[in-house]
């Protein structure tokens, strides 16, 4: 039996249906996979209120399988073809299947259709899984892989049960915990009958077991919500096609759902959603307009009008060995600085470069050095970085006591739990995660003013994995501590003053979103969500290829030395839409981005973020609260042609007067204009 017509059995008003849609941890989770692919169903019922809703559901992959070799086990003859086929698709769960067959099942298992009447199924078409997600997949490559409608059970109860909303679905994971409950006693029973001769490190080890598939339960169980009472639908496409990317459910309970499209369809259901939308205004004409707006629905491209674009975005690749060569003479110095800053601050530095480029934009190597002065610098410093670990292994019982309380018990918690899932620090007993401990301690020794916080692992850890020398990175740890804005600081003046200035771009750049900051009061101003932000250098909000790439804008200084809060204002602008329309109170907008963490775009905010930058430079006058924004970058942020007009803001703490004046435009350009020909 085709898998339409069991769809077709299980619920008639099926309009897409699509497998391998994932769900990720927030964070890694130790001896479990990063991809959970589950079957996502979308089916039509009758709303009192709404007239016609849509309830979403998506089932583990593992959880069909599992239903579907029970049923095998107790009802099928043991000589059963399905039987023979289910322990042959079980002697190759990592095996990929042929194409062919392969396309035959993306025909049954990928269906969508537009909205009624009729509610007539289309094929949506195939899509190539990876290996990766086709591990896990249940979708075999033989014919009757769904002969039998056992292993639809899961989706045909979820799609059968009432229309109630039920996020996160708490009922489902109970269930699953008591599935979990029966198989561990199942375990239990199994060990009684086991050989005494097992050993108690076997059963420890089947226990740690258990644990991994308790918790991925709880993390991955079925969900079933319906979307008409959601809060936003938000469809974020990750590639040029936009075929792939992410959906984003939202309740009214601020509480977040991210299903991930790798392998293409999210296109056809944002074609269901569009034309459910439509439907839904049409039938809600009459109603009043807080219903009307209880659901928001937006779709984000991988890419901006070129209206939006910085006029050189196209114009520059990524720094590579050849480039990087082109801007060294034959002593080794560094030419065109400003060029070569500009081509990183659009293109980026190829990784394989990245340690011989980066001690360079973090001010441990001068540019006007030679290559044999790089040298002779390198060993000063390694002299005096093993100067500093001697003071530190030296310390007095009673230093050293004070100094394991205030730093070293923090260090010690904190780097065993960095970027454990790059390979660079993966493992038991990895001496490259001693090596950054070591980087740390002698970093709160060398400045015992800031000694360390609790973050600081986050920024060291890149730069060991590209400099891949500890006294390079130490030292080059220090140059991002002293010569770069955005930094990882216990100082509150320095946080503060690093949310004025945001304070001061968004109401020049975003004004509905300053104003609803500002109706917010005090708490919405003091702009909790970006803290992480600005301390951590956007880590967690990006994977590591696409934080990496911002910090290397940043420390280009290409036209300002805070860029960083362009990128903020960016990440704002293009994923803060329901900030205003929902008009979220403080603690809703906190969860709100960091539930967006890991699932934004890093290349759009990166365009977004130079295009903000470009028009900022075009403005035709700046408040005097941003005069400071563009005072320390140098030459670059205003040209000859261009120089803005600085206007006070009428805002200065204990009634102080305006350092530039008032009403004397010409002495406040010429303010910048003589900062630059000075720089």
């Amino acid at each position: 039996m085709s898998l339409g017509r069991l769809l077709r059995r299980a619920s008639s008003k099926i309009i897409f249906s699509k497998n391998n849609v994932c769900v990720h941890p927030a964070e890694p989770l130790p001896g479990l996979a990063e991809h959970h692919p589950g079957y996502l169903c979308v089916h039509m019922e009758k709303d009192e209120s709404l007239g016609t809703t849509l309830i979403l559901t998506w089932v583990p992959n593992s959880r069909i399988q599992r239903q579907d070799e029970e049923a095998l086990r107790y009802i099928t003859p043991e000589s059963s073809p399905v039987r023979r086929n289910a322990r042959r698709r079980g002697r190759r769960p990592h095996s990929r299947p042929p194409a062919a067959a392969e396309e035959e099942e993306d025909e049954e298992r990928n269906i969508t259709s537009t909205l009624p009447p009729g509610g007539e199924e289309g094929d949506e078409g195939s899509c190539e899984l990876s290996d990766e997600v086709s591990r896990d997949s249940t979708m075999g490559s033989d014919s009757d892989t769904f002969s039998s409608p056992f292993c639809l059970s899961p989706v045909s109860e979820a799609l059968c049960e009432s229309s109630g909303s039920v996020f996160l679905d708490n009922e489902s994971r109970e269930l699953c915990d008591e599935s979990m409950t029966h198989s561990a006693s199942s375990a239990s029973s199994l060990d009684s009958h086991a050989p005494s001769e097992t050993s108690s490190q076997s059963q420890g080890v089947r226990w740690e077991e258990q644990q991994k598939v308790l918790a991925l339960e709880q993390l991955c169980g079925v969900f079933r919500v319906d979307l008409g009472h959601m809060r936003s639908l938000r469809l974020f496409f990750s590639d040029e096609a936009c075929t792939s990317g992410q959906l984003v459910i939202a309740s009214r309970e601020s509480q977040y759902k991210i299903l991930h499209f790798h392998h293409a369809g999210l296109d056809k259901l944002a074609e269901v959603f569009q034309q459910w939308k439509c439907c839904r205004e049409t039938q809600l004409k009459d109603q009043v307009s807080d219903e009307k707006s209880c659901m928001q629905f937006s779709i984000r491209r991988p890419t901006l009008p070129s209206a939006e674009t910085h006029p050189e975005e196209k114009l520059y690749r990524r720094l590579d060995v050849t480039t990087w060569l082109r801007h060294l003479n034959h002593n080794g110095q560094v030419e065109e600085e400003y060029k070569l800053r500009k081509a990183i601050f659009f293109g980026g530095i190829d990784p394989s470069i990245r340690g011989e480029v980066w001690p360079f934009l973090l001010h441990y190597y001068s540019c006007d050095s030679t290559s044999q002065e790089r040298e002779t610098w390198r060993l000063q410093k390694r002299t005096h970085y093993h100067e500093i670990q001697q003071r530190r292994l030296s310390m007095s019982p009673e230093e050293h006591s004070e100094f394991w309380r205030k730093v070293q018990f923090t260090v010690d918690k904190d780097v065993v739990r960095t970027d454990r899932s790059n390979h660079f620090f993966r493992g038991e007993n990895n001496p490259n995660v001693e090596i950054m401990r070591r980087i740390l301690l002698n970093y709160a020794v060398f400045n015992p003013d800031m000694g360390y916080c609790q973050g600081m692992s986050d920024l060291v850890a890149p730069l060991l994995t590209e400099v891949q020398d500890e006294s390079d990175t130490f030292w080059c740890f220090v140059g991002l501590m002293e010569n770069t804005i955005f930094i990882s600081s216990p100082r509150d003046e320095d946080m503060e003053r690093q949310l004025m200035y945001l304070r001061e771009l968004l109401r020049l750049m975003l004004p509905r979103f300053h104003q609803h900051l500002t109706r917010l009061g005090e708490d919405g101003l003091q702009l909790l969500f970006c803290h992480r932000w600005i301390l951590l250098c956007f880590k967690r909000e990006f994977p590591d290829v696409e934080a990496l790439r911002m910090w290397e804008a940043c420390w280009a200084h290409y036209q300002t030395d805070y860029f960083h809060l362009f990128l903020c204002v960016a990440i704002i602008v293009l994923y803060g839409d329901d900030v205003t329309e929902q008009q979220l109170a403080t603690d809703q907008m906190l969860l709100h981005f960091s539930n967006l963490s890991m699932h934004m775009n890093g290349e759009l905010v990166l365009r977004k973020a130079r295009s903000l930058l470009y028009q900022f430079r075009l403005l035709p006058r700046i408040p005097c609260s941003l005069h400071d924004l563009c005072k320390l970058c140098g030459p670059g942020m205003w040209d000859s042609r261009y120089i803005p007009t600085v206007e006070c803001s009428g805002e200065h703490p204990d009634s102080q007067s305006c350092p530039y004046g008032e009403g004397k435009k010409g002495s406040k350009t010429r303010d910048i204009f003589n900062f630059r020909k000075q720089s």
